[in-house]
């Protein structure tokens, strides 16, 4: 079916240029890292939609460049893996976060954006919205899950979207058109929910690149078997000649005050928006290693509180500069999300 009956674009642009690597991301310490070739922004305004599988108005991707994607998570191990790996590679990637996980691990979705990383929403309980009775409904998952998402960040997150199953229909695409946010399927589908096979994954992801040249590949972080995938299939990419290209939003999702405000009640240990105190003013080390107090370490009040009006934290990277190892299949088998999970 023509783009045009799906979705009214309207004058919605897509701009797109080559930034300078020192400008988006820290000096790299694997000399052979695949890194990132270039960064684009997307200007979001009219809801523009991305992946050939269902939008095909904006083909901006060079032969052998890829969009590498997350969807399902946060969660623990299995995203921390993935971002472990992507650091190691220098690399970056769209995590696409539901709203209840992400409410869950708000710990790991702030190291996702402490390294760099674009975070968009894919819903709050991940439902196939085709399915909702009325559209109320399916505005309520989409819009509940950009508000939890943003605030388990803490911060800014991009106007990006990917609907659970890829299931659009022409209310909710209309919709989000009108939220001027950017809806993501997908080129190639790496099937790995299905497979749960760290080499099936890589090797079907590299030979539907090489079929197809070039595209956005859609895999899911919360699958144990897909964080035992990505070191291996990041260095697969790079000797196949393929190079990264990272998406950013041109500006900043806004969410709505009735959905920030109702998703409060399923908030717990994060402090009220505004009132987040840096860490520093909340653990500090009084002794170290067994050593004893200095003077000034033993003073009442220790060190400085942080002035009224400082920035809110960010979560500080514990990547390390050797990728993560995932967990074997035996330790995958005991870890499980804390409230919610789902398989496609």
């Amino acid at each position: 079916m023509p783009l045009t009956k799906r979705v009214a674009l309207g004058a919605a642009i897509v701009l797109y240029a080559t930034l300078p690597a020192l400008a988006q991301t820290k000096t790299c310490a694997n000399p052979n890292a695949l890194g990132v070739s270039r960064v684009v922004e997307i200007d979001t305004t009219g809801g523009p939609g991305f992946g050939f599988q269902h939008y095909k108005a904006y083909d901006f991707l060079e032969p052998r460049e890829v969009v590498l994607t997350f969807d399902d998570g946060p969660q623990k191990f299995h995203t921390e893996a993935v971002l472990a790996a992507l650091a190691e590679q220098c690399t970056k990637a769209i995590f696409f976060s539901i709203g209840k996980m992400a409410l869950g691990y708000p710990e790991i979705l702030r190291k996702v954006a402490a390294e760099g990383q674009t975070i968009g929403t894919h819903t709050w309980s991940h439902q196939n919205l085709r399915k909702k009775k009325t559209e109320a409904e399916a505005v309520d998952e989409i819009e509940r899950g950009m508000s939890a998402v943003h605030r388990a960040v803490g911060g800014p997150i991009a106007p990006f979207f990917r609907f659970p199953e890829l299931a659009d229909s022409p209310e909710t695409l209309a919709y989000l058109q009108k939220r001027n946010v950017a809806m993501f399927s997908t080129d190639i589908d790496s099937f790995d929910f299905k497979f749960r096979n760290a080499e099936h994954t890589v090797k079907a992801v590299i030979e539907r690149l090489e079929k197809n040249g070039k595209g956005i590949v859609l895999m899911h972080d919360i699958q144990p078997s897909t964080a035992k995938a990505v070191p291996t299939l990041l260095a697969e990419l790079k000797k196949h000649g393929f190079k990264v290209v990272q998406m950013k939003a041109k500006a900043p999702l806004a969410t709505l005050p009735e959905f920030d405000a109702a998703i409060e009640v399923n908030v717990k240990g994060l402090s009220a928006p505004g009132n987040e105190r840096p860490l520093n003013s909340v653990v500090r080390t009084v002794t170290d290693s067994g050593a004893p107090a200095t003077p000034s370490q033993s003073k009442l009040g220790g060190e400085p509180q942080a002035t009224q009006g400082a920035a809110p934290p960010t979560a500080p990277s514990t990547v390390t500069s050797a990728a993560a190892q995932p967990p074997s299949d035996a330790q995958a088998g005991e870890m499980k999300p804390k409230t919610w999970f789902w398989q496609k």
